[in-house]
């Protein structure tokens, strides 16, 4: 059987369409993820800390081993360097935000990571054919963690209006889009909530909108 290759998700020209996707060449050996839960503070307290997710990860390109004559490596590796180009959005433009999904578990994706950028990359080319041209490559990747600032600010203000009527044809995703500016979040107000059917909303309904925390996120 074999192995699912990895899949990156990037936005293509639009904030959140995610319609630029692109599989691997070869299956990275490994995958490094560091997440800081605690730092001290001036008295040596343990205080939340606030540094984001990164991913690191090698990934392997040779189209020697792929079909011949061998291609170009850099048609394959342009792919992932162009995501640190700033391409979405108008003034500033920004790189596109990226997820990285690899295999599948009870029947859905399996996604390293939800949300994030392309923060680094480094090309090794290290192999060429005899006029020159490089067939096998390494990209070291690191990948940060992406909140959207509509989400860091709900993070930030702990103090917000908890309650919410539901009007005639809103959903909880809808609802979701409004308050944290994801409409996939729609689980968070669910849980809280204690909604025996989500997908059945009654207008009048007095929802409460629990503040959004960065556990709430990953």
């Amino acid at each position: 059987m074999t192995l699912e290759k990895l899949t990156i998700k990037a936005e293509k020209s639009q904030p959140g369409d995610f319609a630029d996707i692109f599989k691997v060449l070869f299956n990275p050996n490994q995958i490094t993820i560091i997440k800081t839960g605690w730092k001290t503070d001036g008295k040596n307290t343990p205080v939340a800390s606030q540094d984001l997710t990164t991913l690191s990860i090698d990934l392997f390109f040779d189209t020697s081993l792929t079909g011949y004559p061998p291609e170009n490596v850099q048609k394959y590796t342009r792919k992932v360097f162009d995501l640190t180009e700033s391409r979405i959005g108008t003034n500033p433009k920004r790189p596109p935000r990226c997820q990285l999904i690899w295999g599948r578990i009870t029947n859905n994706d399996s996604v390293l990571l939800p949300d994030g950028f392309l923060q680094t990359v480094t090309k090794k080319l290290t192999h060429f054919l005899e006029d020159g041209t490089p067939v096998r490559a390494t990209l070291n990747c690191t990948f940060k963690e992406w909140i959207d600032p509509t989400k860091k600010q709900k993070i930030a203000n702990l103090i917000d209006d908890p309650v919410r009527i539901v009007k005639r044809g809103e959903t909880l995703s809808s609802i979701a889009t409004e308050e944290y500016g994801d409409p996939s979040l729609w689980r968070i107000i669910a849980q809280e909530n204690r909604l025996i059917n989500p997908r059945k909303l009654s207008p009048g309904l007095v929802l409460t909108i629990p503040p959004l925390r960065i556990n709430n996120l990953i």
